[in-house]
């Protein structure tokens, strides 16, 4: 059962590029370049290197995968950057009509995958037998078959597949609320995606996450339950909570009301927000505030809980910018 009850704690934001490649499957230079312009270029905090699993293995010279993970371990620094390796899932085969049956991020592996699974069930397969992995579904709807039979459910999988890629050319939102309407419980991603030497200034695309501190052990545990949002802004956040205390990612139960509240602010002068909004089950609009241009925005409201359900916060910029917070749920 996917793990219950209220998030609570102190934690700060951080902001990371989770899908990225480089010449180790079909992007440019080696993980430690990615790693250093991450940092002293994007400034970015968090770097995650996911070059494509089954080349890995089949682009030599092979040992990729631990040169990566050296690597990553040299550019890492607890508390100023962080930086890891997992690797993108793809080589499903759904044929004839489609070459691939959608793509997802591993995170936190200590071993490859299979280099070659017949489609997406063989992939959950053996994603489950790594009880420390955690997933992504990666650029839903880019391709005519990248849904995952729809996003077909499965309750052992949901317990670590939590993150959900907001970058990428299909019609990522609506796929958000399908998935979670599917029974999902995912937190959203807004990677870049990488296959040129721009790891973190090709475009503003962040993922945020709320951390105790920046390690790898902090990080694992915010994306377990995860305390994500994802921005098209380099520096906004958004930040939803529920009764006070309960942080977004929070699964309840036993509540026959939750109050909610949302916050978003950005640092940046001019960079104002046009609205707030919450949206619930079915992409159902909840509640919404005018935040007439505002660097900073606040929205409270109270969802009544007679069956399962859940809430999605979502921020509008002025000049257009979204920010995407992770649902709270919530059952009787």
């Amino acid at each position: 059962m996917v793990g219950l009850g209220c998030i609570s704690g102190d934690f700060e934001a951080y902001r990371g590029n989770f899908h990225a490649h480089t010449s180790y499957s079909d992007g440019q230079d080696e993980p430690q370049d990615a790693f250093d312009y991450a940092r002293n270029v994007a400034g970015l905090d968090i770097m995650v290197v996911t070059d494509h699993l089954e080349q890995l293995y089949l682009v030599p010279p092979f040992g990729r995968w631990g040169a990566c993970e050296s690597q990553a371990d040299a550019a890492n620094a607890p508390g100023t950057f962080l930086a890891d390796c997992g690797y993108e899932y793809g080589s499903g085969m759904a044929l004839p009509a489609c070459i691939s049956t959608g793509h997802n991020n591993v995170l936190f592996p200590t071993t490859l995958f299979p280099a070659i699974q017949q489609d997406f069930h063989d992939f959950y397969a053996t994603f489950s037998a790594c009880p420390q992995c955690i997933g992504q579904f990666n650029h839903p709807g880019d391709e005519s078959c990248q849904h995952w039979n729809q996003f077909e459910y499965d309750a052992v999988v949901d317990e670590r597949m939590n993150l959900f890629e907001f970058n990428g050319d299909g019609p990522v939102w609506d796929m958000f609320f399908q998935a979670l309407d599917a029974g999902w419980h995912v937190a959203p991603m807004n990677n870049q995606d990488n296959h040129s030497a721009n790891w973190g200034t090709a475009n503003d695309h962040r993922s945020g996450v709320f951390l105790s501190a920046l390690t790898r052990d902090a990080l694992h545990q915010a994306l377990v339950e995860r305390r994500t949002f994802m921005s098209t802004d380099r520096n906004a956040t958004i930040l939803s909570m529920a009764e006070g205390t309960c942080w977004m990612g929070s699964i309840l139960t036993g509540y026959p009301s939750v109050d909610l509240s949302v916050h978003v602010e950005d640092p940046d002068g001019g960079d104002g927000f046009a609205s707030l909004e919450l949206f619930g089950p079915a992409k159902v609009l909840l509640a919404s505030s005018d935040c007439a241009g505002a660097p900073s925005c606040d929205l409270d409201h109270t969802i009544a809980v007679t069956q399962a359900t859940y809430a999605v916060a979502r921020a509008v910029q002025t000049d257009g910018e979204v920010l995407v917070a992770a649902p709270v749920w919530a059952a009787p």
